[in-house]
């Protein structure tokens, strides 16, 4: 299964990059945000 991210992993990351983006890691954890939307968006029910 790809990598995932939590919720509380992306507030932080994105807090991070917001307060200090000439440091921040966000853009080499951007593939796991994809990865956990993909899975989240194929679980999710539809209708």
């Amino acid at each position: 299964m790809p990598d995932q991210i939590s919720v509380s992993e992306f507030l932080s990351e994105t807090t991070e990059d917001y307060n200090s983006p000439t440091t921040s890691s966000f853009t080499t954890r951007m593939q796991s945000c994809r990865n956990t939307v993909n899975v989240l968006e194929e679980v999710r029910p539809c209708c």
